[in-house]
């Protein structure tokens, strides 16, 4: 009978521990979140991997970890707060990441490798391609026109200046609202905490010297090729940030419109030295009207391959700080450069991170193919009222890891 009660009372508690047991594991699937990512990734250097993850819920929370960095062994960086991560890599080595996902008392943790190789295209860290070339009426407009050329013929001309170099050959891009669209043959990977690519623009060393003609600043706008279309789509760009957009200072909306003078229309000159004082008509939204006057030396400024007989350009316009050396005169002037953010500041050097939406949000870019370069400056030059005619130069543009990568010269610093 004792042994009988023995088997039985062995037997319960069996049984109990086993339920018991089932129960934990039940419960512990019930608080556990079932990830579906892949194990492993190939990729080569310089280009953008899209890393993607199942989805956990509108209340789910990611956290991205690298744990394995073979360039500089820092580990446990959070790379990433969205269910996917675009991965980018400057140096070939493997990447390890952890991802870890929390949806009210659910946790989740998946982890993947990213085996990268060096690219095997030889990637020019200088700008390769344009795409537009806009220059607004400005005594430099034409400086690159040929007679008969087209704006594809202008373009080229201009691709010829700054492609895979940069030896200070200057792209005038006219007055207020100017512009040039440009392209790297590769995407410049976005780095944490440094500098991604380098402007090249005039010369802004010695800014408390007057100097004839200085450069004007240039906004700065950058695109990612989400679509991998190979050319900048309209709802790709983001404006980059720099020191001068917070100031009280700075005009947000300034509109400029500038009107061709038509054929056969009579000059307006009394003077050796200007063919025309009423070359150009202009007018703001601030209310002001003004004419460009041409030099008998300088071509016409309104670029000669436009067919329109106007053109208005709107957007931001910095301050400069413009005062003429002498009342009355478009010679010589003291001007002050921006910091950093834009064509011709003092930093030539940008970073990617700068990038902000149309709403002001951070862009949070894994890197950019294309720059936008615009002139941002309109300034009353004296004579006739003339404005605009502080020009943006731009020289090109240069991929700072590429450079650094391969020990390349950087040059203009």
């Amino acid at each position: 009978m004792k042994k009988n009660v023995t088997r039985f009372l062995l037997l319960a508690f069996a049984f109990a521990f086993i339920g018991c047991n089932s129960d934990d594991k039940a419960d512990e699937n019930a608080n556990t979140i079932e990830i579906t990512l892949q194990e492993k990734f190939e990729t080569p250097t310089f280009t953008v991997l899209d890393i993607t993850a199942s989805d956990a819920g509108a209340t789910a929370n990611y956290e991205w970890i690298m744990t394995k960095n073979p360039v500089n062994q820092v580990t446990d960086s959070i790379v990433g707060n969205t269910k996917d991560l675009r991965f980018t890599a400057i140096y070939a080595g493997s990447y390890e990441f952890t991802l870890n996902v929390t949806a009210a008392n659910k946790k989740g943790t998946k982890n993947t490798i990213v085996n990268v190789t060096n690219e095997t295209a030889n990637f020019n860290p200088y700008i390769t391609r344009i795409f537009d070339f806009d220059p607004a009426p400005g005594m430099f407009a034409n400086d690159i026109y040929k007679e008969g050329n087209s704006k594809e013929d202008v373009m080229k001309t201009a691709l010829g200046r700054i492609s895979e170099t940069n030896v200070g050959y200057l792209l005038d891009l006219g007055g207020f609202g100017g512009s040039i669209v440009v392209g790297f043959d590769h995407t410049v990977v976005n780095v944490p905490g440094t500098s991604d690519f380098r402007v090249y623009g005039g010369d802004v060393t010695n800014s408390a010297v007057a100097k004839a003609n200085p450069p004007a600043p240039g906004l700065i706008y950058v695109a990612y090729d989400k679509n991998k279309n190979g050319k900048p789509d309209a709802d790709e760009w983001y404006e980059i940030v720099g020191s001068q957009h917070a100031k009280s200072n700075t005009v947000k909306n300034f509109k400029v419109t500038y009107h061709k003078k038509a054929a056969g229309e009579p000059l307006v000159t009394s003077s050796a030295l200007f063919l025309d004082y009423e070359h150009v008509f202009c007018e703001n939204n601030q209310g002001e009207t003004f004419y460009l006057a041409r030099p008998r030396s300088r071509k016409e400024f309104y670029p000669l391959w436009a067919s329109q007989t106007s053109v208005s350009y709107e957007g931001l316009k910095l301050d400069v700080d413009f005062t003429p050396l002498r009342p009355n005169q478009t010679t010589l002037w003291y001007s002050t450069p921006p910091e950093w953010g834009y064509v011709n500041a003092v930093n030539p050097d940008i970073d990617i991170d700068w990038a902000v939406d149309k709403n002001g949000n951070k862009a949070n870019l894994p890197g950019i193919d294309f720059i936008k370069v615009v002139n941002c400056v309109s300034e009353p030059m004296g004579l006739c009222q003339q404005q605009s005619s502080m020009a943006t130069v731009f020289a090109g543009a240069g991929d700072l890891h590429i450079l650094k990568k391969y020990n390349l010269k950087q040059v203009n610093k």
